[in-house]
């Protein structure tokens, strides 16, 4: 890296993708260290070369990024981007994503289908179930429909909050493993 110029151009094609708005605030925060460094006295060169490599510095603040949407706002898209960028960061090891999250999908898979026959198994006894002359008559049956549903809700809102659990680790895994800061608590930024 040659200097400013080179850092915070190669620095802003590797952010290409993020909002502009945010693009241009890690700019600004990257052109005011150099600002800093060059009133101490100190070469575009040597500024650029202690801020390190710009692809690996963009890659690493577009997961920030992703991260603090998540965190902002979860939904699927944005769990599924924090997923991702992690797996590209190389943050999970290879033990990890052949082992874990094959079981990890497994258990969802299994999970969803166990919502799905509750789901199912609670409406069949809801409008089938007084068929079965079960001791008590229609009340047990419907009973019985009502829990069956409420089984699968309940079961749907602990696999939306594991879910939402388990991607907010791999956020904070990701933060630990590159020593990422939210973009408020990096120096030179107020909060």
């Amino acid at each position: 890296m040659s200097g400013r110029t080179d850092f915070l151009a190669a620095l802003r094609a590797g952010l290409r993708g993020a909002p502009p708005s945010a693009i241009d605030e890690i700019v600004a925060d990257y052109s005011a260290h150099f600002d800093e460094g060059t009133a101490a006295n100190r070469t575009e060169a040597d500024i650029a070369s202690a801020l390190g490599d710009p692809h690996s510095l963009a890659d690493e603040l577009r997961m920030e990024l992703r991260i603090e949407t998540f965190e902002a706002a979860p939904s699927p898209r944005s769990a599924a981007q924090v997923v991702a960028g992690v797996i590209a960061l190389g943050a999970v090891n290879t033990v990890l994503l052949c082992v874990a999250a094959p079981l990890l999908a497994l258990a969802g898979l299994v999970s969803s289908l166990a919502i799905i026959a509750f789901a199912g198994s609670g409406v069949w006894f809801l409008f089938a179930g007084s068929s079965l002359e079960l001791p008590g008559g229609a009340g047990t049956a419907v009973l019985c429909g009502l829990g069956l549903i409420a089984a699968a809700v309940s079961l749907a809102a602990f696999l939306l909050l594991a879910g939402k659990t388990l991607v907010s680790g791999i956020g904070r895994y990701a933060r630990l493993r590159f020593r990422l800061l939210p973009r408020a608590s990096q120096p030179g930024k107020s909060p």
